[in-house]
């Protein structure tokens, strides 16, 4: 999950920090520094860093987390001041529990490395994957939506095909429910391609301005009308990364789990005290162990009134990632 979330905001932090390169002249070491708690420098890069795990960021309100990064760093280096004052760090808990976030950092860190080394991940089929998805990629589109969301049943279902059949304004699809005592909402919204359930991908692609259809998602149904549509192709190398990332959480367990193995077919292992009885075949089980590398970020499956992105600083790996 970890490298999912870091890849969602990669784009936005570049951006960010190009813009505040254009705006300022020759970088210095103070231009990092964000604020200072009693004389503790908190840098950029430490904000960069909270971002990371950070959720349903965009570009329009990237500024606003980065601001609330920095007073959760801020929060965080005031109560350190404090433990630093009765020796802590010291005490044989906190140093057990220290070390055992170094080893976890430093063993993700080797396995995130070798996945983007992995021969099994190789560039040849990156282009491969870009050109099966058009939709996401070359002919990638930012729509314009109109939605109305009802219950998904055969009588609304038989009301609501009648209604898209005669394309009828949005309104009157609207009275003909409130005329029949019909719960429903309504929306609309922009969405880029990626920030769409996949399977209605490929009808989208075929839409023109004005076109509306209609979609069952489990229990609801709705009423889709395409306002606009903006072009926003995103090029083979911009994708690149987003689909590389794809292929590390399709096939990165697997990887890790057979280097691992490996591993301890070369290493000596020796099991000591109460662990020494138990047998090979238990001993060398690791299935229960969650090995270090990122999980599959599903893509979404319904439709939700939400701010997101609308241009290449969305979260396009979100769509990659959920296709199988």
């Amino acid at each position: 999950m970890l490298t999912n979330k870091l890849l969602k905001l990669t784009l936005i932090i570049v951006f960010c920090n190009l813009a505040a390169c254009g705006k300022g002249g020759e970088k210095t070491a103070s231009s990092q520094i964000a604020a200072k708690v009693n004389g503790a420098e908190i840098t950029t890069h430490q904000i960069d860093s909270v971002m990371k795990t950070a959720q349903n960021v965009t570009a329009e309100n990237v500024a606003e987390f980065r601001k609330k990064a920095l007073d959760k760093l801020i929060d965080q280096q005031l109560v350190i001041e404090k433990a630093n004052k009765e020796s802590l760090d010291r005490t044989p808990e906190v140093t057990l529990e220290i070390e055992a976030a170094k080893k976890e950092i430093l063993a993700r860190a080797y396995l995130k490395k070798m996945l983007a080394n992995s021969s099994e991940i190789n560039d040849s089929e990156f282009k491969k994957y870009y050109n099966e998805h058009v939709e996401l990629f070359s002919k990638r589109r930012v729509y314009t939506l109109q939605d109305i969301s009802t219950q998904n049943n055969p009588q609304t279902l038989a009301l609501l095909n009648e209604d898209v059949a005669a394309q009828k304004p949005m309104m009157d699809i609207v009275e003909g429910l409130k005329a029949k005592g019909v719960k429903f909402s309504s929306a609309a919204f922009i969405r880029p391609a990626e920030q769409l359930p996949l399977d209605i991908l490929p009808k989208m692609q075929l839409l023109k301005n004005g076109d509306m259809f209609l979609w069952q998602s489990g229990e609801s149904a709705h009423v889709l009308k395409l306002t606009n549509i903006e072009e926003s192709p995103v090029s083979f190398i911009e994708a690149t990364p987003m689909i590389k990332n794809y292929f590390i959480n399709t096939r990165g367990k697997k990887i890790v789990e057979d280097k691992i193995k490996k591993f301890r077919q070369e290493a000596k292992i020796e099991y000591m005290g109460a662990f020494a009885n138990q047998t090979v075949a238990n001993s060398s089980d690791t299935s229960q162990v969650k090995p270090a590398v990122a999980e599959t970020v599903p893509a979404k499956t319904s439709l939700k009134n939400e701010q997101v992105g609308t241009k290449t600083d969305s979260a396009i790996e979100a769509g990659v990632a959920g296709l199988k």
